[in-house]
């Protein structure tokens, strides 16, 4: 450039004087503030965020670490109960083992004891009989025999003796005519041909009404035959059931001049015992038809005494003569 046009050009600064007020009037001129403000926190930041990337994985490391402590000391435990298992004396395995075999051997034994045990019921128990006044109050208990009264019990022999009674009560009477038995004329009723109808010889026909049965009841016995050790034997089985239960009472204050079933109503009543009851007497006759008439009550003396009426009832009566028949038979 020449002279004269570096002489001509404006000057800079007075060019940019009246701009700068313009700016400073229109608030520009903060903007190299916000820019400075700006570039500060710019050059801070990076050198606060490099110290917390740093102690970051330092923490990381350590945090890694601490399950490495906690692995250790579950170990320690293990080995601890590892050398302790070995280093056990044996004077501390011999006390363990004592208690649990004296338990061992002590609770069958109370277990049998218990089973063997009469069981607790509020008349007399097993094998004894409860003595009861007129008025139905108790007074003692008596010793039952135990060939009598202290048998246990079979179901099958049961069951065979009672079908034997039962079976022995059916009178077998019962009877049909056969086609010969009948009355009738034997002659032919039609001609055999010809007629079209059924050919037919007799009016006794059991096809015909009127005529004989075909294999109709005759008279039979209904009989079982059981061996009488075998009777005697279910007896003694139902006899110490009922005694087992507690269900065997011998009144002895009870007398009775003439039947009177009010009175044997009332002694029962008083008594409180479970029904149906079986009074056994021993040729008492009085007794014997004062419960007759009582539904819930059957006497029998003691020679007819059967398996099946003792297993009926569920409670025992006998009277002092045929408690003393019964229990020295």
């Amino acid at each position: 450039m020449s002279a004269d046009e570096i002489k001509n050009t404006p000057d800079v600064e007075a060019v940019a004087a009246p701009e700068k007020d313009a700016a400073k009037a229109a608030g520009e001129v903060k903007k190299p503030a916000a820019k400075k403000a700006a570039a500060k926190p710019a050059t801070k930041k990076p050198v606060a965020k490099k110290p917390a990337a740093k102690a970051a994985p330092k923490k990381a490391a350590t945090k890694k670490a601490a399950p490495k402590k906690a692995a250790t000391k579950k170990a320690a435990p293990k080995k601890a109960a590892a050398e302790a298992a070995t280093s056990k004396p044996s004077t501390k395995k011999a006390a363990p083992v004592k208690p649990i075999k004296r338990a061992s051997v002590e609770r069958p034994a109370k277990l049998k004891a218990d089973k063997k045990a009469p069981p607790e019921t509020r008349h007399g128990g097993f094998g004894v009989a409860t003595v009861v006044d007129a008025s139905g109050k108790e007074l003692e208990t008596r010793d039952l025999s135990k060939d009598l009264f202290a048998v246990p019990a079979n179901v099958n022999t049961l069951h065979l003796v009672v079908r034997a009674e039962q079976a022995a009560r059916r009178r077998g009477s019962a009877s049909s005519k056969t086609r010969g038995e009948v009355r009738g004329s034997t002659a032919k009723l039609y001609r055999q041909k010809g007629t079209g109808r059924a050919r037919a010889g007799s009016a006794k026909s059991p096809l015909r009404t009127g005529g004989g049965v075909t294999f109709g009841p005759r008279p039979r016995s209904f009989d079982i035959k059981v061996n009488r050790k075998v009777v005697r034997q279910a007896l003694a089985m139902a006899l110490s059931n009922r005694a087992e239960n507690g269900n065997v009472f011998v009144a002895a204050g009870l007398k009775i001049d003439a039947p009177s079933t009010a009175i044997m109503d009332e002694f029962l009543v008083n008594l409180d015992i479970a029904a149906p009851v079986l009074v056994v007497t021993n040729d008492e006759p009085t007794v014997t038809k004062s419960v007759r008439n009582l539904r819930y009550a059957e006497a029998s003396e003691v020679g007819a005494l059967s398996t099946e009426q003792v297993l009926r009832a569920r409670s025992l009566v006998l009277t002092e003569k045929a408690f003393v028949a019964l229990n020295e038979a």
